[in-house]
């Protein structure tokens, strides 16, 4: 009962943290995902394979390079402050266990990763808005690539990923434009296509069933 409980509850989770991370506090947002998804896990135990050097490097090096090669569209250098870089890796771990630990292997890679979309909605003021869906596509795109990592070896190898975009990312300040935009995504483009084939030929070439949800299976 306790189980079915929490694996209910991820709607109203997801909620609770879209309205805290735009309207009030994104400490107290993370904080209260990150109590929802260790219990969640606790629960559900999805599955961790031991990590391997070849697949840290690679996911790694995928994650700095589709960081850095937007970084040519930058408008300024950024200097953040330590408490900044920590909190972006932070958020970047806790997303993974939500997104990749709770709804991968509930919603299936897609679904997930059209929730992850969803979630980096700037709801603050119509600019914002405006700006983050049209980065709409570039959060797809990225929860499908962390969405097949986590799915061939579990979230915490996408949060290996995960952590080290996000503190490449706040090295520089990106200027709002198209070109930007088609650097971004041709970036993400390349990194799910990397990955994609780098796990495809450690397993074999299997076609991965997580494609769907895996409740539904």
């Amino acid at each position: 009962m306790l189980r079915a409980n929490v694996e209910q509850a991820w709607p109203a989770a997801l909620l609770v943290f879209i309205t805290l991370a735009n309207f009030a506090s994104p400490l107290l947002a993370y904080a209260i995902l990150l109590i929802y998804s260790g219990a969640s896990i606790a629960s559900l135990k999805p599955p961790l394979k031991r990590l391997r050097a070849g697949d840290i490097a690679v996911v790694a090096l995928v994650a700095a390079l589709s960081a850095l090669l937007p970084a040519i569209f930058a408008s300024a250098k950024h200097h953040p402050s330590l408490f900044s870089v920590f909190f972006v890796a932070v958020a970047g771990v806790v997303e993974e266990m939500f997104f990749r630990g709770v709804l991968l292997e509930r919603e299936g890679i897609p679904m997930q990763a059209f929730y992850f979309a969803l979630a980096h909605f700037a709801l603050g003021d119509p600019v914002s808005l405006v700006l983050s869906a049209l980065l709409t596509p570039h959060y797809f795109l990225l929860g499908l690539t962390l969405g097949i990592i986590a799915s061939r070896r579990g979230f915490h190898l996408s949060a290996v990923f995960h952590a080290l975009y996000n503190v490449v990312s706040t090295q520089h300040v990106l200027a709002a434009s198209p070109a930007t935009l088609a650097a971004v995504l041709v970036a993400d483009a390349a990194a799910f296509l990397l990955v994609l084939v780098h796990f495809h030929r450690c397993v074999g070439g299997k076609t991965h069933k997580k494609f769907l949800p895996g409740n539904r299976l």
